[in-house]
């Protein structure tokens, strides 16, 4: 076909063209979305060729074909559109038509417009051609994220079409969640088609999960048969909360005749595409009230589902696109493609297929489209997916939704609906500052579902405790009178205080590992938990690569280490001598030497002109060993007559001087910071001393690591208490003892006499769970994942 531009001008002075230009569209006629968007499409097109300012006399055709909700019946109707030489398509309606149409309009270079497929995969570059109304269902995703940071729910349970639809929309609902710390616990998938049995007994599989938190991404259809089924398994009732995607909440508008619908979707929150009110949209509602013969449609868009609004637009998005492509070109044409050989298909219709020339071009202007519909502002990004998306949160209340806040990316959730769309770049995160109306939750009630009820009729969390002599400052357990039991201590404490923290109540029993008589193995411990006899541990219990290689540890819950603690070596008993110490002998030596030869000096110079240096030998000799002597103090009663015994003496003083500071200052070191001189040798310096035996605690890890090391077994003596560790030092039956650092720590805080070296090995305590891997019951798996969350920010206000 090929349109050419006639001469005439119109009477606003345009050019006048003549001719048809043909559309397609694909619906599912077997629908009542799909029967609504075919008229809605069919008032469009009658719109446009009333309007002489948007073709100018050439005509709008459309032709409409039955796609049935099937990906092949949608190929082979896009086939039959592209061989009657249509310049773009209006649809298909569901994602997996859209692929296969897709790949099509990209070889035949025909514009794909649709208003109702929302996979994000469909956004990828494969599908240069394909364009929608719709919204991505990544960019709704990352609406209901922020809606369960919002209300810091950390794990949700996935229920969906399990069809490309539904798949793509829970993987990109997975990806928005993981970078705010919010877990599937479970994906539930339900193949198109089930039956209302098959459905109640996925839905029973979920009580096995605490979380009841759902997020529902299926079509609408389906989602009955869910609703109605979890409302008779008592699902939708106080407790619950469940959030659907658009597909669903753009219907619940629609089922106020349906009681067994409506009884069942009371209180589930949603999100759906905000439709902004205009007088164009009323116009569109009064036209389609004559249509449809309806009395009442109610407030903005009530009683009529989106996706027609957008089938509306659609046919309007093209019809501008090619008024600007006329204009600009004047020509629409068609040509045949290089033929196939026969052993590729060149016989088939496929090979037959004409390429749209001005394909390109009209892509281009559909890309360029800027304008106001009926359902909001028209505007594509790079991608083909439409610009600032808003959606509102909706909440299902008696017969109808009502709406509880706004989402946009730069904005997240918000009570009143932005200005504006920002240009700028998302900064969606999911703040705390954002919030929401009061929402009715299922059981009618205002106050926000914790997210997670712990099933009651499973036993509780068995928790392990190691029972062992001393140390109760880190774990106490007493056997109290009537077979009771009562745990303390720091580990306890910590344990309870996150437990506190988390969102839902977690049932557990403390059991003491250990006849409180001999330490017991903490390996061992480990082990137990590894092996399911119990479901966790709790205590001190070290972090360690080889535990870690059997069980899941949360996060350290305070620091630990390695440390050597040894005697302290009492110095005590030189202090008496200590006045020797500042000068080594040579220095004492020489200091001597320059005191007789400085008096020697002194008398020389003065023994002539001084009396006082006169006399009987005995005398001068007193009185000159008197003076220098006395000059070390600066108290000499002589006086000096000569001018050379007064520099000699000028230069002795300062002599003194120096000597008198640095005896003053080493002294005052060894008398305070030296008086006690600690023996703690380090880690190496042990292993290199064969004869030094080291001790352990009972049932510590530090027996194979020490052994890793190169000691050997017969050097290592184990000790069951603190008490045992000053016996042990004193009567030097240790030479060292390596144990972790609160221990250490602890028992310093009660003895003096004993010093630790630095740390040699950094770790930390934690708390100890079944491994990831080995499948444990899915509903302790929750709270002891989000415990190690928990533990991650919670307790770093505690300290020992």
């Amino acid at each position: 076909m090929t349109l050419k531009t006639a001469g005439e001008k119109g009477a606003y002075g345009q050019q006048v063209r003549s001719g048809a230009v043909t559309i397609g569209a694909l619906v599912a006629l077997n629908s009542k979305m799909g029967r609504e968007a075919k008229l809605a499409m069919e008032l469009a097109v009658q719109k446009v060729n009333l309007d002489s300012t948007v073709l100018n006399g050439t005509e709008l055709r459309l032709r409409v074909m039955d796609e049935n909700c099937d990906a092949l019946q949608g190929a082979a109707a896009a086939i039959s559109l592209f061989e009657n030489e249509v310049v773009a398509i209006a649809g298909p309606q569901t994602s997996a038509a859209s692929h296969f149409v897709a790949y099509m309009g990209a070889a035949a270079q025909v514009p794909i417009v649709s208003f109702s497929a929302t996979d994000p995969n469909l956004s990828e570059n494969q599908y240069d051609y394909f364009l929608r109304l719709a919204n991505n269902d990544r960019v709704q995703m990352m609406a209901i994220a922020s809606v369960v940071s919002l209300y810091g729910w950390r794990e949700v349970v996935a229920l969906y079409t399990n069809d490309d639809y539904g798949r793509s929309g829970i993987e990109a609902l997975n990806e928005v969640l993981i970078p705010m710390g919010v877990k599937i616990l479970k994906r539930l998938g339900f193949s198109p088609g089930l039956g209302k049995t098959d459905i109640g007994n996925l839905l029973a599989e979920l009580y096995e999960f605490g979380s009841k938190i759902y997020i529902v991404h299926m079509e609408a259809s389906m989602s009955r048969a869910l609703f109605t089924e979890a409302f008779n398994l008592g699902m939708i009732s106080t407790g619950f909360v469940w959030i659907v995607t658009e597909a669903t909440s753009n219907v619940l508008d629609m089922i106020y005749l349906d009681d067994e619908y409506l009884q069942s979707v009371q209180g589930i929150l949603g999100t759906r595409s905000f439709i902004p009110d205009s007088l164009e949209l009323q116009a569109f509602l009064n036209e389609w009230k004559k249509l449809k013969g309806t009395e009442e449609l109610g407030g903005v868009r009530a009683h009529l589902s989106m996706y027609t609004l957008y089938a509306y637009d659609s046919i309007w998005t093209i019809a501008n696109a090619v008024r600007n492509l006329l204009d600009y070109n004047g020509t629409i044409s068609f040509v045949s493609q290089k033929p196939f050989p026969d052993a590729a298909g060149g016989r088939t219709d496929l090979s037959k297929l004409k390429l749209f020339k001005e394909g390109a071009n009209l892509l281009q202007e559909i890309l360029q489209t800027n304008f106001t519909g009926i359902a909001g502002k028209v505007q594509f990004n790079r991608s083909g997916d439409v610009l600032h998306p808003t959606f509102e949160i909706v909440n299902m209340v008696g017969k109808g939704l009502r709406v509880v806040g706004y989402w946009t990316e730069n904005s997240g959730c918000t009570l009143s609906l932005p200005a504006a769309a920002s240009k700028s770049k998302s900064v969606f995160k999911g703040e705390n500052v954002q919030k929401l109306q009061d929402v009715i939750w299922p059981g009618g009630l205002a106050r926000v579902p914790q997210g997670w009820i712990f099933p009651t009729n499973t036993r509780p969390l068995l928790v392990a405790v190691p029972y062992k002599q001393g140390y109760e400052e880190f774990v106490g357990i007493k056997q109290l009178a009537d077979n009771v039991t009562s745990f303390d201590g720091f580990c306890i404490d910590v344990f309870k205080a996150a437990l506190s923290q988390l969102p839902y109540h977690v049932p557990y029993s403390f059991i003491p590992f250990g006849n409180g008589i001999v330490t017991p193995s903490y390996d061992e411990l480990v082990r137990s938990v590894a092996s399911k006899e119990f479901d966790a541990a709790v205590g001190d219990i070290e972090i360690t690569k080889s535990r870690s290689d059997i069980v899941d540890f949360t996060q350290p819950y305070t620091a630990s280490g390695l440390t050597v603690l040894a005697s302290r070596k009492d110095a005590s008993s030189n202090i008496a001598w200590a006045f020797l110490q500042p000068f080594t002998p040579a220095m004492w030596l020489t200091t001597f030497f320059f005191v007789l030869v400085n008096g020697l000096v002194m008398w020389i110079l003065e023994h002539k002109k001084n009396p006082e240096f006169r006399g009987e030998p005995k005398k001068q000799i007193a009185t000159i060993l008197w003076f220098i002597f006395s000059s070390l103090f600066f108290v000499q009663r002589e006086d000096v007559k000569s001018t050379l015994g007064k520099a000699a003496l000028l230069v002795w003083l300062f002599f003194v001087l120096i000597i008198k500071s640095s005896y003053t200052a080493s002294l005052g070191s060894i008398l305070t910071v030296q008086q006690s001189v600690s023996q703690t040798p380090g880690i190496q310096s042990i292993i290199n001393q064969p004869e030094v035996r080291i001790g352990y605690q009972t049932g510590s890890f530090v027996k194979n690591y020490l052994m890793q090391l190169g000691v050997t077994e017969d050097r290592l003596v184990n000790l069951s208490s603190l008490t045992n560790y000053a016996v042990a030092l004193n009567n030097k039956s240790v030479g060292a003892i390596v144990d972790e650092l609160p221990y250490v720590q602890l028992f310093l805080s009660s003895e003096c006499n004993f010093t630790a070296a630095q740390e040699f090995a950094k770790g930390g305590w934690g708390f100890v769970r079944t491994s990831s891997s080995s499948h444990e019951p899915k509903h302790f798996a929750a709270p002891l994942y989000t415990l190690t969350l928990t533990l991650s920010w919670k307790v770093e206000a505690y300290s020992f």
